[in-house]
């Protein structure tokens, strides 16, 4: 059985035992293993904490995403459809659009914004079932914002719904493709078209860069 991490100096990866499935490029995004392994075994991976292994990913480990515990919505709350719930950081806005709670994220959002963060996706899976996070805005997101996201996506599931991410930038969705989570949301590239996909509607229609009326 080969080491599960490869290290060269410089970066590392992450290596199921099982299926042969790796995760290239970790140094560059994750910086370190003990955050990589912290992630990645509350998304299914088992295994030691060594970087040498033995790993398992979450389909050879057969725990479901969905399994992830996700706090219960208190009875009889609800969000208000007008105005915008208050949330104590500027980088994180709450509202309702067209009967969807929408998450609004600007800014650096990292561990200083996870409590708000999830503040905001708790209140927002109080109105099942979907949740639209647009990071249109948003300039960075570290580990812990994204688990927050995550847990959020679990959170629609379960109630039969959908998480879509919109507007989201380069450096988040190559993260996503990093941790192998892309699958786990719907990615729409702005809100008005994150509001009429969950309808059901056509997708608002996007002249082509550098077309000319």
């Amino acid at each position: 059985m080969t080491a599960s991490t490869t290290i060269d100096g410089t970066d590392f990866g992450l290596a199921c035992d099982t299926c042969g499935q790796t995760v290239t490029g970790l140094g560059a995004t994750m910086h370190n293993w003990d955050l990589v392994w912290s992630l990645f075994s509350r998304h299914g991976w088992t295994g030691t904490r060594l970087a040498t292994g033995p790993h398992s990913c979450a389909r050879c480990s057969r725990v479901p995403l969905a399994a992830v515990a996700v706090p219960a919505p208190r009875g009889g709350e609800s969000l208000d459809d007008a105005g915008d719930e208050a949330i104590d950081d500027a980088r994180v806005r709450l509202r309702v659009t067209r009967g969807v709670p929408v998450v609004e994220l600007s800014g650096d959002v990292d561990a200083t914004a996870a409590g708000a963060l999830h503040e905001a996706l708790v209140t927002a899976g109080r109105r099942p079932p979907h949740v639209v996070i647009d990071l249109a805005q948003a300039k960075t997101l570290d580990s812990v914002a994204l688990a927050e996201l995550v847990t959020a996506r679990h959170r629609a599931a379960q109630a039969g719904g959908h998480a879509c991410l919109a507007g989201l930038p380069g450096r988040v969705s190559r993260m996503l493709h990093t941790l192998c989570l892309q699958h786990l949301f719907v990615e729409l590239p702005d809100r008005e078209s994150a509001l009429a996909w969950l309808r059901g509607d056509p997708l608002p229609h996007r002249p082509a860069a550098g077309a000319t009326r």
